[in-house]
């Protein structure tokens, strides 16, 4: 490992900078994920805090078709964050099976320079 560009790509710790900005951005969008089940189940009259309110008029047509719009909207922005929380997780693991790689090449390498420069010594 006596070339510095080897040395500094192993030595980087850009990886480790990009898993924790990826598992900040987890908790973050699991929290908006969470509050959008949670307004899902209190539009859909699940929730045990809200569900003796009745929040339509299922008389109103004009009404129940916005009702189904916001109902559909919400699955929608649902869908999309366990999808980005599924990629993130996933970009996540790949990045810590990178760093992972990366450690054991470095400790390859410094056996490999180790056991050089001791034949060379003898």
């Amino acid at each position: 490992m006596s070339r510095p560009y080897v040395q500094n790509g192993l030595s980087n710790k850009m990886l480790e900078v990009m898993s924790w900005g990826l598992m900040e951005a987890m908790t973050a969008e699991n929290d908006c994920n969470q509050h959008i089940r949670r307004f899902l189940n209190i539009l859909l009259g699940d929730d045990p805090d809200t569900a003796h309110l009745e929040l339509i008029d299922n008389y109103n047509v004009q009404e129940a078709a916005l009702y189904d719009q916001l109902l559909q909207l919400v699955h929608e922005s649902l869908s999309r964050s366990d999808e980005f929380l599924y990629r993130m997780s996933e970009s996540r693991d790949r990045i810590a099976l990178v760093i992972e790689q990366k450690s054991q090449l470095k400790h390859h390498l410094d056996k490999i320079a180790n056991s050089s420069a001791s034949t060379k010594r003898s």
